[in-house]
């Protein structure tokens, strides 16, 4: 049997989370490395897989996405005859569509067929590098199509738990709106690698997950074009101002939103690397 003692009070750890473990008596937390797992191969692989569970539980867990609360409730009649009922959080009607934030999923209720076929179209356009395997959680993951009674068209898409606007959450100091603009340049990284602009970029569309910073493009794909513009790095700078309490502080964050973006997306990104560095002290992970 293996066991991992606490270094400062002798107790038997726990497993922790982040791949650690915990001391439940004084708190103390330990990470094992290479060594501790010699001659423990077995063990070593048992507890890979228990962590990979328990961030798959993790990432379907709506019980902490303290954020949700249900503000109404719309009903839309299937073909098959069948009710359709939608507790939202909130509704938004755009032209042709009315966007619906559910608890576990992102309604879009399309007027016509032809509207939805073109929105899926537009996502349908997307590509990822093959060594980026968590690039798609970016973007909308599809989970079912509905037709309704008057021949509407439901997109019903993923929501993981606590991602919403980022107006939700708006304003926000410059060590909060730093992470949001680093994900908005990994999407714009994602549209520059496939070839495409969005042409939706705002606070309303990037959504974000406050607890783990991660974040995720959503909107209008019915306008998706080709690349030939810089329209989707200029509405990021846009919607970054737009979010943000104060852009003068650090001076490197005011020069990079008002300045013109770099010749693609992944240039830009370097060009934000470096206000991430000169700015902010570098990479830390600074909770909300």
């Amino acid at each position: 049997m293996l066991t991992y003692k606490c270094a400062s009070c002798g107790g038997q750890m726990e497993f922790g989370g982040a791949g650690g473990f915990a001391c439940p008596f004084c708190g103390s937390r330990a990470f094992m490395s290479d060594k501790d797992f010699e001659g423990n191969e077995r063990f070593r692989a048992k507890l890979l897989s228990y962590y990979k569970s328990e961030a798959i539980r993790k990432e379907s867990d709506y019980t902490k996405d303290r954020f949700w609360e249900m503000r109404g409730t719309d009903t839309y009649t299937l073909a098959s005859g069948q009710a359709l009922n939608i507790e939202y959080m909130d509704k938004q009607i755009n032209t042709g569509y009315t966007f619906y934030i559910a608890r576990q999923t992102l309604g879009y209720v399309f007027e016509t067929a032809k509207e939805a076929a073109v929105f899926k179209q537009g996502l349908s356009r997307l590509a990822f590098p093959p060594a980026d395997t968590k690039l798609a959680r970016s973007f909308p993951e599809l989970k079912s199509e509905l037709t309704l009674e008057d021949q509407r068209t439901v997109l019903v898409y993923k929501r993981n738990p606590n991602f919403y606007p980022a107006s939700l959450f708006a304003p926000y100091e410059s060590v909060h709106l730093a992470w949001i603009i680093s994900r908005m340049e990994n999407i714009c990284c994602a549209l520059g690698y496939a070839g495409i602009t969005h042409g939706g970029i705002s606070p309303d569309t990037v959504f974000i997950n406050p607890v783990t910073h991660e974040g995720a493009l959503f909107g209008d794909w019915r306008n998706v074009n080709d690349l030939t513009d810089k329209t989707d790095l200029i509405s990021l700078r846009k919607t970054a101002i737009e979010l943000a309490r104060d852009t003068r502080e650090p001076k490197e964050l005011y020069r990079f939103l008002n300045s013109r973006p770099a010749s693609d997306a992944f240039e830009d990104f370097k060009a934000w690397d470096k206000v991430i560095v000169e700015g902010f002290g570098g990479h830390n992970f600074v909770k909300m």
